[in-house]
């Protein structure tokens, strides 16, 4: 049989969950530090593999501020119950807890890995010292929360450590941590301040706001020396080395654009890219910057990026900045992303194979911008940016380099892969639909320029258009054809293997089957009760099949579209459902309930239910039409990568079954030439009741050694040197052979050569024996009772045979 029915899970998970900053190891950026809920992951960049996962205590325990140290050496987690726990990578383990005064939604900590500091909702700085394990100062001043902190520091210098700290109402406070005091009060914000920050050698200090507004002092005095209008909300500031290692600062904030401005004239020298304007409002909640200069925003979709801020382009400028020695800046220069991590993938609506070896995964997401990972990589997220709303589904061609994407602004869109940058380069878009496209197919014949020809889009419009694709990009607006195609939503199109045929599945219950020339309805599925998520066609026969909100799966006749199969099974909605496997044709379907289910087409049989999700499954992707590997993808963002396993399952029980018949055929040898210990010892493994039974009851009867109470001193020793696991499941053994009269002889011969060998308290100590010992008791007080029955009716027998004899004489 060629069915496939064990696949071996590969699963990528969200690693960063919740409102509060990520953080990272500045010194070598090898270790990102983010929130899951209340637990903490810890993963090696670049590795993309999670280094360690630290469990909360509490549900509802949610982590406020992490804070890593530049080396990466410690961690500092803070959480909503005020709880502040210090954890050790090297040893992973949490080396200290501490109450603190209030919950901190702000950390930092210095250059040198040797303090933390929190700012607390009760306005109070708490400092920690890492080595020594407690708080060397507590710092009050703030009437509110504190929002922003930063701590400055010399290795050798005691006088020159200081705290930073900004709160809500626009107050900045400048502590002295040698003298234990505030030195400065700073007024100057109107709102809170989300960016402090000192300069390399401390002679400048930075403050930004909420307000709009930078400040920059001198740190002699702390007197303002520039003042700059931003014109943006701030939520990260601080001060950054870029062309001819001159001083710069940065901000970054509402608008989602890193920014880099001159200090004395606050020209804007260098910004990130500017992402396209979309429904999704996203903004920068913290810039990390790395001890090689180059930053990492902290998006608030969960998502972070680093941006090189000393590329070849840049060092370039440089030499026009030292040949002309000016501070005038002709154009902006554009900082280069050099990549991007996914924290949370969010719902993952729809997801295909792509790339030229189908090693890259695209996903419809709930974000306007198609996203890209590498399965290698799958924390490492390439964008594809042209929607302006969220996408609703995608398809792609059998060679991974074209893909199509439907969206909620009601266009579809083509994408061409670029072996360069290893990402998608917008070919062409197709508007003129009035409502959310919900549905896309792209043709699967592609001509000799390797060019796919069209693409079949559905609308919540209730229509299905024909779109030509054009040889060169640009903007199409005219479709080959339209038609009024439903009643409901259309959920899912699928064009035939050889372009003949396009299927759609709808919201109205109905399955359609069209003509792709002349877009007319050649046949319609009818039977389903509830409304069609999706349909799929079969690639080497004339089956369709078609997924439902009745829970069941139905498969088509393409010759008279009647339904010829029903398989029931899930629990909840059938979301996805795809036929693969050209030998024997056989299918996989994922749902509501969680569970993905490998079917047996011809047999109606469920071959295997695998239940690795824990919500709704929106996405499978099948990346060839055998079924040798899948992806299934579900509401929380979880990605589960399955391979097929099947000869390797099969190899192996052909083993074990080889293994197992070999081992009965020594056993019954050893029976044979009255090996007892032998046999013993291969029945007790092999885990055969009867055939360890009747071994030794054959040794009792045989009685080799009249003295032993089984007939067999070497067998009594064997007995002796048994592990727990083995006592365990011999007294298992007697236990279920104790239940019946006709075997309870043995059972109880065997718990007496036992108790004779091993002191009662090594049997105690055996998990789980007591257990077992406590339900052979009742038992043997039924046997002795009818033992003692027995023998009381003997005495009469024995009085009776008596009196007969005085009569007869």
């Amino acid at each position: 049989m060629d069915l496939k029915t064990t696949y071996i899970p590969q699963e990528t998970e969200p690693i960063y969950v919740g409102g509060t900053s990520a953080s990272i190891s500045t010194s070598d950026g090898k270790y990102l530090v983010t929130p899951l809920n209340e637990d903490v992951i810890i993963t090696d960049l670049p590795t993309n593999e999670i280094f360690h996962t630290i469990k909360g205590d509490d549900e509802d325990e949610n982590i406020t501020s992490l804070c890593i140290t530049p080396d990466g050496s410690n961690l500092a987690i803070c959480s909503q119950s005020q709880q502040l726990r210090i954890f050790n990578l090297e040893s992973k383990t949490v080396t200290k807890t501490f109450k603190l005064s209030s919950p901190v939604y702000i950390s930092s900590c210095d250059s040198t890995s040797t303090l933390f500091a929190f700012g607390g909702s009760d306005g109070v700085v708490t400092v920690w010292d890492i080595e020594g394990g407690f708080v060397t100062h507590s710092l009050k001043g703030h009437g509110t929360t504190i929002c922003s902190i930063t701590i400055y520091g010399e290795l050798n210098n005691l006088k020159s450590w200081k705290i930073a700290s900004g709160d809500t109402m626009g107050t900045v406070k400048i502590w002295d941590l040698q003298k234990r005091k505030c030195q400065t009060t700073l007024n100057d914000h109107n709102t809170a301040v989300r960016g402090v920050g000192f300069n390399e050698d401390g002679s400048l200090f930075l403050s930004g706001g909420r307000d709009q507004i930078v400040i920059i002092y001198n740190t002699k005095n702390f007197k303002s020396l520039y003042t700059y209008s931003i014109g943006e909300q701030i939520e990260a500031s601080g001060f950054v080395k870029f062309l001819n290692d001159r001083e710069f600062f940065y901000t970054g904030g509402s608008a989602n654009i890193l920014k880099l401005w001159d200090l004395k004239t606050g020209s804007l020298i260098a910004k990130s890219p500017t992402p396209l304007k979309t429904n999704e409002e996203l903004l920068i909640i913290d810039i990390i910057k790395l001890f090689n200069q180059n930053l990492y925003l902290v998006i608030s979709d969960q998502t972070l990026v680093e941006i090189d801020c000393q590329s070849q382009q840049q060092q370039e400028e440089e030499e026009i900045i030292k040949i002309t020695e000016v501070d005038e800046y002709d154009e902006v220069i554009n900082l280069p992303i050099i990549k991007r991590i996914a924290g949370n993938q969010g719902i993952i609506a729809d997801s295909r194979y792509v790339g030229p070896n189908n090693n890259y995964l695209a996903m419809a997401t709930n974000s306007p911008s198609l996203r890209i990972i590498n399965l290698q990589k799958p924390f490492e997220l390439k964008i594809c940016e042209g929607h302006t709303d969220i996408l609703n589904a995608i398809d792609v061609t059998p060679d991974g380099l074209w893909v199509a994407t439907a969206s909620k602004d009601g266009e579809a869109k083509l994408w061409k892969w670029d072996d360069t940058y290893k990402t998608f380069n917008l070919h062409s878009t197709y508007q003129g639909h009035s409502g959310s496209v919900t549905a896309i197919a792209i043709n699967k014949v592609l001509g000799n320029d390797e060019q796919p020809k069209f693409i079949i889009t559905g609308s919540n419009d209730l229509t299905i258009k024909k779109w030509n694709i054009p040889k060169s990009n640009g903007v199409v607006k005219t479709s080959v054809y339209t038609r009024r195609a439903h009643d409901k939503d259309i959920n899912s199109i699928d064009i035939s293997p050889n372009d003949e045929m396009f299927a759609t599945a709808s919201y109205d219950k109905l399955g359609k089957i069209w003509q792709v020339d002349t877009g007319e309805t050649i046949g319609i599925l009818k039977g389903h009760k509830r409304g069609l998520w999706d349909i799929n066609f079969y690639k080497f026969d004339k089956f369709i099949v078609t997924g439902s909100g009745d829970k069941t799966i139905k498969v088509w006749s393409l010759k008279d579209f009647s339904c010829i199969k029903t398989l029931e099974g899930h629990t909840n909605s059938i979301q996805r459902v795809k036929f693969f496997n050209s030998a024997v044709p056989q299918l996989i379907s994922c749902g509501a309930d969680g569970l993905i289910k490998i079917w047996d087409f011809k047999n109606e049989n469920n071959l295997k239910t695998l239940d690795y999700h824990n919500n709704r499954i929106w996405s499978l992707s099948l990346k060839d039409n055998e079924g040798n590997e899948f992806i299934t993808c579900d509401s929380d963002g979880k990605i589960v990568q399955w391979k097929d396993n099947t000869d390797q399952e099969n190899k192996q029980k052909q083993m074990e079954q080889k293994y197992k018949i070999e081992q009965e055929q020594e056993l019954s040898n050893n029976i044979k030439n009255n090996q007892w210990s032998k046999a013993f010892l291969l029945a007790l493994t092999l885990n055969h009741s009867m055939r360890l039974y009747n071994v030794l009851q054959s040794c009792i009867s045989l009685n080799q050694d009249p003295l032993s109470k089984i007939g067999s001193f070497e067998l009594e020793n064997t007995l002796s040197k048994l592990t727990n696991e083995q006592l365990l499941l011999l007294f298992k053994k007697i236990r279920d052979w104790n239940i019946n009269f006709k075997f309870f002889e043995i059972s109880q011969i065997l718990i007496s050569v036992i108790l004779s060998k091993f002191p009662i308290s090594k049997l105690i100590e055996i998990p789980g024996l007591i257990k077992i010992i406590d339900s052979i008791l009742p038992y043997n007080e039924r046997h002795y009772n009818r033992i003692d029955d027995i023998i009381e009716n003997t005495y009469i027998l024995d009085y009776t045979v008596e009196q007969m004899n005085q009569l007869l004489a």
